[in-house]
């Protein structure tokens, strides 16, 4: 225990990445992460509670530069590694559930050009389009166990043959002005590309815009990825708003964050409203608001966060209103690197029989 006049234990420092590096400004790094987890989940309609050992993520991770001006970042993942699903059975055959079997997916895939430093990057490949503060985050630096239950609900509208979670392929310009304390991005993405008819070429419609803007009122966030928390090592309080459009497509979202230092430990706490509507565009996506919201505090003496999270969507036509309730504690050990969750979550829909609970305890091993 430390004394009155020792400082409290702060988590160790972040492990180094596996790096090779020249004088010439070139280097690769390697990094790892992931993510086992233990879930337990009810039912809005069924009785009993399904239970699932699998991987949440499983990612190899590869960055580095090149000529000191051209940095590169690649991962692959195979999400929910072993997590059974059910399978409705054809002709009256009875389900039948299937575990998720390995394979690998490219998660991201692009290179940065330093035009003007931190003034002026240019980002190209398959990265995340600037949407809220929550859907840019690493997720080796979340705060809670996951993301915003509804940080991705635009996810696979846009007609990619599988999930991206968000990802897009496209060009984007960001940079620090104001001397950091205003942070852009703005790019150009493929979106939904329209199909060919009798007469025209298909893809032949404009591409999908998104735009952010941050205002930093305490540090910068200097890299491509935010983070959940710095876990006390930054001290950030900012606040941004992004727009997503393409044809009738529109979204909207406003989100703040702070993370910092605050007496014996760090303070965390974010909030985002989103709003979207496919409109004629993508008629599958209804018009729908998430207010999203978490905060915790890490008592550094112990490695502890005890963190709430609470989650609400409004929907429209037959997308029901849901919320969720959530609770839990976060223990970081080993800061990022390796740490532990456990998260309890009370889920309700509007029209539904009753609500249901969701337990998950997941471990996370992470070094980049």
């Amino acid at each position: 225990m430390p004394t009155a006049d020792a400082p409290a234990a702060a988590p160790p420092p972040l492990v180094s990445p596996l790096k090779l590096e020249d004088q010439a400004g070139n280097s690769i790094k390697f990094g790892f992460l992931l993510q086992p987890q233990y879930s337990a989940v009810g039912s809005a309609t069924l009785s009993g509670v399904s239970q699932n050992l699998f991987i949440r993520r499983t990612r190899i991770l590869v960055g580095g530069t090149l000529f000191g001006t051209v940095e590169y970042f690649f991962d692959t993942d195979y999400p929910n590694l072993f997590l059974a699903n059910n399978v409705p059975g054809e002709n009256g055959a009875p389900n039948t559930s299937v575990k998720g079997t390995p394979g690998m997916n490219i998660q991201d895939a692009f290179a940065t050009f330093k035009a003007v430093g931190d003034m002026l990057k240019v980002d190209a490949g398959y990265m995340l389009p600037p949407m809220s503060h929550n859907a840019v985050q690493g997720a080796g630096t979340l705060y809670g166990w996951d993301y915003f239950a509804y940080s991705f609900q635009h996810g696979n509208v846009f007609n990619s043959s599988a999930n991206p979670v968000g990802r897009d392929a496209g060009v984007e310009l960001r940079g620090l002005v104001l001397d950091q304390h205003l942070e852009y991005r703005a790019g150009l993405f493929q979106g939904l590309r329209n199909a060919e008819t009798a007469t025209e070429v298909g893809s032949r419609n404009a591409f999908r815009y998104t735009g952010r803007l941050q205002v930093n009122l305490l540090d910068a966030e200097t890299g491509f990825f935010y983070a959940g928390t710095y876990l006390g090592k930054k001290k950030v309080a900012s606040i941004g708003g992004s727009v997503d459009f393409q044809g009738k497509y529109r979204y909207y979202d406003a989100d703040a964050i702070v993370d910092m230092p605050a007496g014996p430990g760090v303070v965390t706490a974010q909030l985002n409203v989103a709003h979207w509507n496919g409109g004629t565009f993508i008629p599958t996506l209804l018009s729908q608001t998430a207010i999203m919201g978490e905060a915790g505090y890490l008592i550094d003496a112990v490695h502890l966060s005890p963190i709430v999270r609470v989650e609400h969507l409004e929907g429209s036509g037959t997308l029901r209103n849901q919320n969720r309730y959530a609770g839990g504690l976060a223990f970081w050990p080993y800061g990022h690197n390796s740490n532990l969750k456990a998260f309890y979550t009370r889920i309700r829909t509007d029209g539904a029989p009753r609500g249901f609970d969701q337990f998950n305890l997941q471990w996370q091993v992470y070094f980049f």
